[in-house]
This record gives C-alpha cells, structure tokens and sequence, in this order.
C-alpha cells in the first residue's frame, strides 16, 4: 500500500462523516417541524438529545488522524513505499537471476558431458593417428562436392572449433577461402548431434532446446522430438555450406582476376 492510497482511505473516513452530519441534521430539522406542528415539544428535545448523544465526537486522541497516518506511514515496508520503481528493479534482477539458475543447469548437466566428449574423441584421434585424419583429409579436398561437405565435418568433428579451419592447410590457395566459410558456417549445426565439436558456442542450440524439452513435457510435441530436430539441423547445415563453399570459391576465383592475382 502506498502513501497516497492512505491518503485515498483519510479522505474516504472524512466524506463519510459529513455524511453522517448531514444525516443527523436533517433529521433534527424534521424533529423539529413535528414538534411545533403537533405541539410534542417533550419529544422533539429527547430525540434532539438522543441525536446529540449519538453524533457526539469520540474521545480526542492524542496526536489525532495525523499521529495515526505518520503511524501507518512508519509501518510500511521498503517496497509498498516506492511501489513501481521496486516492481521494475524486482522484475531486472529477476532476468539475471534466471539466466544463473540457466547457467547453473549447464554446469550441471551439459558441461561434464562436454568434457567427456572432447576427452573421447580426442582419444580417439589420437589412436587413430594424425598421419591418417590428415590423409582423409587430403583425399576429402580434391573434388568441390567433399571439400565442402566432408571436409569441413571431419575438421568440426575432430579437432572442433576453432582449431578445425588448420584442415586447410591441405588445400590449394584458391580454395581456402571457400573452405573456411563452409567450416564456420557449420559450427552450429553440428552441435545438435556432436556438442563436442563447438562448446563455447552451444548456447545457440541449448537455448533451442530447453524450449522443445518444455513442449514435449507439456506434450504439445512428441517425446524425443528434440533429437529428430537435430538430424535436421545438421543435414540442412550440410546442404548450407556446400552452397556456400561453392559460391564463396567463385567469388575468390573472380576477385583474383580482377586483381591479378594468381592462387
């Protein structure tokens, strides 16, 4: 409650009571005009006295309705006195509050998950053997249709972001270019099925993703809908970087003739 609604409730107690005067007024005036008509003079000065009684004001208290509003005034907390201005620094710390119960789920939840990942797959290049992820790589890059497919795929998989856009050291200058765009491009598509590849970025998906979980928990979606919008996300992202590679490799092709630059 604030100030000026305590106000609203004073000035509310004050009309009542005019009321009330206007009221007990009314009735003496009547009292009184029957008693000179039918001569009960006797009556008219008991119910005078009886309305007296009853109109009399209550004993004064001291310090009045202003001790009783600084009382009142003294009483209210911190937040009904600045009304509003708590409502909007409530509802401010409240978005940041909420992002560090979403950030505590990752620490929780998606973050060990990723260290594991990384820790297997880095594992699993290195039993492998560079010798031989560096030759598939080579043979990936000889033809436009793997160099901006598979290419790009091995390197997010395998070395994951940023470290992947060194696979292209295996390809001649002029497609270089052409290769970084399609590797970047394909940092967040691959994290729906491999989160490994792209870590630092997977907010991009995570956010996605708690919103499809609250609609299959709600059953507006069907359950493990989420994991089929994932193999979408990264097919889609396939076809994307292959248009990309392909355009961005002409591009170079003709901004080197223009500048007479040979790759």
């Amino acid at each position: 409650m604030t100030i000026f609604a305590i106000m609203a409730q004073h000035m509310d107690a004050v009309g009542q009571g005019l009321d009330y005067a206007s009221m007990g007024a009314s009735h003496a005036v009547h009292s009184l005009g029957a008693a000179a008509a039918g001569g009960h003079t006797g009556q008219a000065t008991s119910d005078l006295i009886i309305l007296a009684q009853n109109g009399a004001p209550a004993a004064p208290v001291p310090g009045g309705a202003t001790a009783d509003f600084a009382d009142r005034v003294k009483n209210l907390a911190p937040e009904e006195q600045l009304g509003w201005l708590t409502t909007i620094g409530r509802h401010f710390i409240g978005m940041f509050q909420k992002g560090g119960e979403v950030f505590a789920g990752f620490v929780t939840g998606i973050i060990p998950t990723l260290i594991v990942l990384m820790t297997a797959f880095y594992a699993i290049t290195e039993m492998v053997g560079e010798q031989r992820v560096h030759g598939l790589a080579r043979a990936a890059g000889r033809i436009a249709l793997t160099r901006y497919t598979v290419l790009p795929v091995l390197a997010m998989f395998f070395l994951t972001n940023p470290m992947a856009y060194t696979f292209g050291t295996f390809l001649e200058e002029k497609h270089k270019p052409a290769f970084y765009d399609s590797a970047v491009s394909f940092c967040h598509p691959i994290t729906g099925l491999f989160p490994h590849a792209n870590p630092g970025e997977y907010f991009v998906w995570g956010g996605v993703l708690v919103a499809i979980q609250q609609l299959e928990a709600a059953g507006k979606l069907p359950a493990g809908w989420h994991v089929n919008l994932a193999i979408w996300y990264f097919i889609v992202g396939l076809v994307v970087i292959l248009l990309k590679g392909i355009v961005t490799e002409k591009i170079t092709q003709i901004l080197a003739r223009r500048e007479g630059v040979t790759l």
